[in-house]
């Protein structure tokens, strides 16, 4: 599951976008400054989108953590399931 560190920076990067559309296309000023409240409504499910995508990049690791991140896990006991009543 993705965590709030990866939505934020989907957040920076997408207002980082809208900025520079905005001075890089001043014809379009109107049109960007309409559809820039859309896309940040958007930031959740696109976000939830990347990160399905990283996750089947990274063989099942989730986005919310690293390798460098990842907690050792325990090894599962062994549980016998044979029937010992005699």
């Amino acid at each position: 599951m993705c965590n709030a560190k990866t939505m934020l920076k989907m957040g920076l990067v997408m207002l980082a976008v809208v900025g520079i559309t905005y001075v890089a296309l001043p014809d379009f000023r109107d049109w960007i400054l309409a559809a820039s409240p859309t896309l940040l409504f958007l930031l959740c499910p696109l976000s939830m989108l990347f990160c399905m995508k990283m996750m089947h990049s990274q063989n099942g690791q989730s986005c919310a953590t690293s390798d460098s991140e990842q907690k050792p896990q325990a090894p599962s006991p062994n549980i016998d399931m044979t029937d010992k009543r005699g």
